[in-house]
């Protein structure tokens, strides 16, 4: 099972994978398609399967964050309060992802803290390295 090695399921129990896995929607995409604007509500979590996206912020200075790596996650804002995109997020080649459903998500997760935490806290590192990542840039 491929989420398993999703960078923010590794460790999970496997009942709790299953519970996901049995959501998932993986899709085949082309180049230059938008998952979601910044500012829109958000309402899926995806996961990389293979491909590239770039995430870019808005603002007076954008910043583009490339993900290509298999396993990673993007539109982290459907389990986060507002539930809003903070960025605008576009394959640049050929991809496949995995979509999942952010409020059923968190309905999972309540139903299985232990595991659900675990993600959590997997996520807080996400966030943190990629909020560092742009500091790193915007400071160049």
């Amino acid at each position: 099972m491929f989420l398993k090695k999703a960078e923010i399921f590794v460790g999970v129990s496997p009942e709790f994978l299953d519970r996901i896995a049995g959501m998932a929607e993986e899709a085949q995409v082309p180049e230059g398609h938008v998952f979601f604007r910044a500012g829109e509500p958000a309402a899926f979590l995806y996961v990389l399967k293979e491909g590239q996206v770039a995430l870019t912020t808005g603002g007076a200075v954008p910043i583009t964050f490339p993900i290509g790596e298999a396993g990673a996650v993007f539109g982290w804002s459907a389990l986060v309060e507002p539930r809003t995109y903070t960025a605008t997020c576009e394959t640049t080649m050929p991809s496949t992802t995995i979509r999942l459903d952010g409020a059923q998500l968190l309905q999972i997760f309540e139903e299985s803290p232990r595991d659900g935490l675990l993600v959590l806290r997997r996520l807080a590192r996400v966030m943190a390295s990629r909020l560092k990542a742009s500091y790193e840039r915007f400071a160049r």
